[in-house]
């Protein structure tokens, strides 16, 4: 079910949200986007909730998607089927990506394919200490893993909040259905040779805790994002995906 909300003819960004039971995060997710943006964009909410978040979205402005289908990629390839503008953003729903950071991360694009806005290693005064921990945990050992495949960028891999024109996107084909869409995003990128830059972001909250977070609870994930990117350094394609 879609309910139509934005009544721009052509927008210049679609900006796409993700969302499974965010509903303690979603409104203010939505109303951080900046008017400056939102005057340009048309805002798609993919859900597929068993909670209120496609009514508080709703409300806060955006189109509502009803996905039944589960999975992060599957709703982040939903929404930019569905999308008008010439700019895809995508970000997540649950409060760790800020959305006043869309300005910077789409200029990148003036000399890059793909823009990901990225936790770094450097410090901000918004910082989670609590999220800023995790990342400094988890952060070396991807980024070392994504290096040897030629991942450049000196941040998180596997950020969710990046900007990419829809006509590079339709050339990237994605197939991943869930939590791997990012490593298909990086994987294809090299491979084909798109440009990819960004811009480092704050280590946020998660809205509802850190228990809520989908990937943090699924080794099975990181499985499989490993093995993606040692089949590719070792094969030299990408396989499986």
């Amino acid at each position: 079910m879609i309910y139509e909300v934005n009544n721009m003819k052509k927008p210049k960004y679609s900006i796409i949200i993700a969302t499974r039971n965010e509903f303690e995060s979603i409104a203010n997710v939505l109303d951080a986007i900046p008017k400056s943006v939102k005057n340009k964009s048309e805002v798609i909410v993919v859900d597929s909730s068993i909670d209120e978040t496609p009514e508080i979205a709703r409300r806060h402005g955006a189109r509502v998607i009803t996905e039944k289908r589960k999975g992060k990629g599957r709703a982040m390839k939903t929404g930019a089927e569905k999308s008008r503008g010439k700019i895809l953003i995508f970000l997540d729903g649950d409060g760790t990506d800020p959305p006043q950071y869309i300005p910077k991360l789409v200029e990148k694009l003036k000399h890059a394919d793909i823009a990901l806005a990225y936790r770094s290693f450097k410090n901000f005064e918004e910082d989670d200490l609590n999220m800023k921990l995790i990342f400094r945990l988890y952060a070396p050992p991807v980024l070392i893993l994504f290096r040897i495949v030629g991942f450049k960028i000196w941040g998180d891999p596997l950020a969710g909040f990046r900007a990419i024109r829809k006509k590079d996107w339709k050339k990237l084909s994605i197939k991943s259905n869930d939590f791997l869409i990012e490593t298909e995003i990086n994987l294809k990128a090299i491979e084909m040779g798109l440009r990819m830059d960004g811009t480092p972001i704050p280590n946020l909250k998660r809205g509802g805790g850190l228990g809520r977070s989908k990937f943090l609870s699924s080794p099975r994930m990181w499985i499989k994002m490993v093995a993606a990117v040692l089949g590719y350094a070792i094969n030299g394609r990408i396989s499986g995906m």
